[in-house]
């Protein structure tokens, strides 16, 4: 699969599963490796700005195009274009794409030339895309560009054998974005996690073991360390075992507000610029990046 970096992928599974980790994974270890990885969210796109956004335009072209914009294929040659939640995507949008994909020629609007385009193309989706194709709200065709080859990734609650692994790699990850020893993650921590269905699975892991690093203070990852949202509200509690009441820990939820302001001054004072921002806070711009896309920075 990754040698043959033509095939267009299909990856399928819940929300959170790590389906953009494993595209990243397929153009990493293929011959497109030294070119661009470009991601787009499909169902952010607004149905009048998906031409352009798709295939770029050029300078007056329409009310506003006050320059020539390359679009998200074009950023992407070469290289691998992710489509991620494709099946969000409304079905007048979806027509768009059908040349594209099929013949990889783009036409920027108000552009008097085509332009050829050598792209993999790997896209994502939490829906069954086969049941919309059903229901008339997918194209089948698309659905045949977009399918070459189908992956499909389980919940984490169905694969705890990983929990502890993908647990201990980013609890590494975040140690090393704060400048801290790495603490242990305790058996009985690592218990909690597998008993736990993690509905968010890597995503919500992910933000369970920040949580627990920065609370924890350097000791060793506890269960009651480990912050988990109610089923039946939205709110977040420690596991059913382990609790120290006389001890309460601060909720996750006052730490990633903190932190939110803590992102929101050091963006102020460095007018923007995401590597001084990150070299203030101690971060890599990965991590910095991943912060602003989890709390919704624009």
């Amino acid at each position: 699969l990754r040698e043959n970096d033509t095939t267009s992928v299909l990856i399928t599974g819940e929300t959170g599963v790590g389906k953009e980790v494993v595209a990243q994974a397929i153009h990493a270890g293929g011959p497109r490796a030294s070119k661009p990885f470009v991601a787009l969210n499909c169902g952010a796109i607004p149905f009048d700005l998906a031409e352009s956004i798709f295939f770029g335009h050029v300078r007056g072209a329409f009310t506003g195009a006050i320059s020539d914009e390359t679009g998200y294929f074009e950023r992407a040659n070469g290289g691998t274009l992710f489509l991620d939640e494709v099946g969000d995507m409304p079905i007048e949008t979806q027509v768009k794409l059908l040349r594209a994909l099929g013949e990889r020629i783009i036409t920027p609007i108000g552009g008097k030339e085509s332009k050829k385009v050598d792209i993999r193309v790997i896209a994502a989706t939490n829906v069954g895309l086969s049941t919309k194709v059903d229901a008339k709200l997918f194209r089948s065709d698309l659905y045949y560009r977009l399918s070459g080859m189908i992956i499909w990734i389980p919940p984490l609650r169905d694969r705890t054998e990983d929990i502890f692994s993908i647990a201990e790699y980013y609890l590494n990850e975040f140690a090393a974005a704060m400048r801290v020893p790495a603490p242990e993650l305790t058996p009985e921590a690592v218990e909690a996690l597998e008993r736990y269905t993690l509905p968010g699975n890597v995503r919500e892991l992910m933000n369970i073991i920040e949580s627990a690093l920065i609370v924890s203070e350097g000791a060793a990852i506890q269960p009651k360390h480990l912050r988990f949202r109610s089923p039946d509200a939205d709110v977040l509690t420690p596991p059913a075992t382990g609790i120290d009441e006389a001890n309460p820990l601060p909720p996750a939820a006052e730490v990633m507000i903190a932190e939110q302001e803590q992102i929101r001054r050091a963006l102020a004072e460095n007018r923007g610029n995401i590597t001084k921002t990150a070299r203030q806070l101690g971060w890599s711009r990965y991590a910095l990046y991943r912060r602003l896309k989890k709390y919704g920075f624009r």
